[in-house]
This record gives structure tokens, C-alpha cells and sequence, in this order.
């Protein structure tokens, strides 16, 4: 491995499967889904009442919830990497809501601190935490946040900004966003079933999921084993429709052959698609369409994580990006929780049970959001 490499050295993340990422992989494996009605949102007088939420009572239920659940995760990954956090650490965080709950206040009238509600808080208060005074940046980019922030981070190792980033992405529950994607008619009254030819929408969740990310070098001098490699973000944009991908999966499919052409891969070195698999019917089968364009040749496994973890907006990408380092690490691909029946035009290989791999190389993490947003990015074994 060459010693500019970027890499993973150390993870943490707080999810309705596991606050540890130990229990969230072997609560995969085992297929687990966090997906349960919920008595709050039922008296709320929601359409949907179903959702994937924390159950931790320590978490709060006010407006440093999200807060919180960024900081354990960060502790997590800071004690898996075994590093002391210098003030030249950078912070790369992705969201979609912010703290949301803030917001919520606000509409029942009470007072707003827009400090505190958008998603600059998060990075704030990491960097206050640790004592951290290195480049920052926050990514608004909804449901591909994740892979931007950890895009970002890497990026800022290679061209030398800082050694060591923290990166990830954060998004408490809000019922702003369930609100939203229930007058847009895009959730599921029951289960995500992602790529199932049943499938009836995308079913919220939350979350947080945090890497520590240093360049190879760092990590030798430090003395430490890195876990994975994370190699190029490709992005595209459709510019589309504001919620609707286009059909055809073209610019889909362009972020993915972005992330092989600018690691210097080709598509047979990738052995798991982690699919973006939100469960609508409108952005898997464009999705299903892209995998086929880029990877159909190949027979490449595909798996979706929201089926048992929800979609947890800015942190969905993060978390699925732990579950392809979890991969690399056990050469295992993860299975397709609530998946039962591929639809006869999806030319994909669907993963329904967990698969031994013991010649794992790449893993391809995708998430794609509103507004035509398209990420992939390449995450490798050691």
C-alpha cells in the first residue's frame, strides 16, 4: 500500500440496530429489522407510524439529540483508531435536517435560535468536544451527506490540508421529514422492502455514524492497523426533478463509473454494490437500471441496508459506509432485510441472505438524494 493512501482507522455509530459497531453488524447478519410502530406519532395523528428510531433512553428528546448521538459516535471511532485528537483534526459532517426538533419547537410558536437547529451545530460541537480547530465543513446534500462529508475528508488528507479528519453524518428523527415524505405520498404504510417488486416507499429513520480517516502514512507512524481503504467519490447530478430520478439511471450510473475511473479501477475489481435501495418504486428501478449499465456483465452482489435500518437521511450514507468496511473486514457481503421478490425487469443480483466472499477487494457505497443528487464512493480492503 502506498503511503498516501487514505484510510479508515477507526468507526462509531448510534442506530436503531446497535449503538456499537459490533451489534449493528451482527444485528445485520442476523437480519434484524429496526422498523416498529410507535404510540407517540400515532397520538401526533400521523398518517405513517412507523419508523426505525433509537430506543436509548440516555438519548435526549429535545434539541441536542442529534448532538449526542454525533458525539458517541465520534468517542467510539476515536477509541477503535486509538488517537489522541490534536487541535489541527478536521471535521467533515453530513446532514439533512440539522436539529430538527429546534425546528419543531419553532412551529408550535416557540422562540428559534437558528444556531442551534441547522446542521453547523453538529460540527460545532464536535469540534468543541474534542478541542478541535481544523478545517470544517457541514454538507447539506440530504440523503448522499454521508458520502460527501467522507468524500470531503479524504480529499483533505490527500492534498495535505490535515493528517487526520473526523467524517460522517448525523440526522436525528424529525417529524419535519416524516410529515414531508408522507404528503409526498413516498413512504411505506408497512416495511421498506428495497428492490422487492412489493415495494411500497421508503420508511424513515435516524442515526449517526462516524470514521476516523488518516492517510496510511499517519496510520504507520501511529502503529496502527488500518481496517479499509477509502478510495474516490464519484458524483454526477440529473437536474431532473426535485424529487423523481430520471428513469433511464444515466447520471446514476455516471457517479459510479466517476468513483472506478478516478480510483483507477474497472468494474470487475467491485464485489458489493451497497445500493442507495430506498424502497420507492420510482428511484429503484432507475437504480436497478445503473447497476445493470455499469456492472451487468459482472454479476455483481447488491444489497440495501434501509430495509432493516430505515433511511436515515444525512446518515445513511455513513452508516452504510461502516457496514462496506464491516464487510471488507468479515468478507462478508450484508443481506437485503424485508426483500422477498426481484421484479422480472431488475437485471440485478439481489443479496437476501448473508454470503461468505473471502476475496473481497471493493466495495461501492451509493446514495443518491432530492434534487438529482448521485454519489458512489469506493471503499477497498487493506
Amino acid at each position: 500500500m502506498r503511503k498516501e493512501e487514505v484510510v479508515v482507522s477507526g468507526m462509531g455509530v448510534m442506530t436503531p440496530l446497535g449503538n456499537t459497531v459490533e451489534q449493528l453488524w451482527q444485528n445485520f447478519l442476523l437480519q434484524k429489522c429496526a422498523a416498529k410502530h410507535w404510540d407517540d406519532l400515532e397520538r401526533e395523528g400521523f398518517r405513517t407510524t412507523i419508523a426505525c428510531r433509537l430506543t436509548d433512553s440516555t438519548i435526549p428528546e429535545d434539541g441536542t439529540r442529534g448532538q449526542i448521538m454525533a458525539l458517541r459516535a465520534v468517542e467510539q471511532a476515536l477509541e477503535q483508531a486509538n488517537i489522541e485528537v490534536n487541535r489541527d483534526v478536521g471535521v467533515f459532517v453530513g446532514t439533512t435536517m440539522g436539529e430538527s426538533f429546534a425546528f419543531e419547537e419553532a412551529a408550535s410558536g416557540k422562540p428559534l435560535d437558528i444556531l442551534k437547529a441547522t446542521g453547523n451545530v453538529f460540527a460545532r460541537t464536535i469540534q468543541k468536544h474534542f478541542k478541535i480547530e481544523g478545517p470544517t465543513a457541514v454538507f447539506g446534500t440530504a440523503c448522499a451527506a454521508g458520502n460527501y462529508a467522507i468524500g470531503a475528508a479524504a480529499q483533505a488528507i490527500r492534498s495535505g490540508r490535515v493528517k487526520v479528519a473526523i467524517a460522517g453524518g448525523v440526522d436525528p428523527f424529525s417529524r419535519i421529514a416524516m410529515v414531508g415524505f408522507s404528503r409526498s405520498r413516498a413512504m411505506t404504510p408497512d416495511f421498506c422492502r428495497p428492490f422487492d417488486v412489493n415495494r411500497k416507499g421508503m420508511q424513515l429513520g435516524e442515526g449517526a455514524a462516524f470514521l476516523i480517516i488518516e492517510s496510511y502514512e499517519n496510520a504507520l507512524k501511529r502503529n496502527t492497523t488500518p481496517l479499509a481503504v477509502i478510495g474516490e467519490l464519484g458524483l454526477s447530478c440529473d437536474a431532473y426533478h426535485l424529487t423523481k430520478p430520471n428513469e433511464n439511471g444515466f447520471e446514476m450510473g455516471k457517479a459510479m463509473q466517476h468513483a472506478l475511473n478516478a480510483t483507477g479501477i474497472n468494474s470487475e475489481q467491485v464485489n458489493w454494490i451497497c445500493a442507495h435501495g430506498s424502497g420507492t418504486v420510482a428511484s429503484d428501478a432507475a437504480e436497478a437500471l445503473a447497476i445493470k449499465n455499469i456492472f451487468g456483465k459482472n454479476n455483481t452482489l447488491v444489497s440495501g441496508m434501509k430495509g432493516a435500518l430505515g433511511h436515515s437521511l444525512g446518515a445513511a450514507t455513513a452508516m452504510e459506509a461502516v457496514l462496506c468496511v464491516q464487510s471488507l473486514l468479515h468478507k462478508t457481503v450484508p443481506p437485503t432485510v424485508n426483500h422477498i421478490e426481484l421484479p422480472s425487469d431488475f437485471d440485478i443480483k439481489i443479496v437476501t441472505e448473508p454470503i461468505k466472499m473471502e476475496n473481497m477487494e471493493w466495495v461501492l457505497n451509493c446514495g443518491y438524494a432530492f434534487g438529482g443528487i448521485n454519489s458512489a464512493l469506493l471503499i477497498g480492503k487493506v
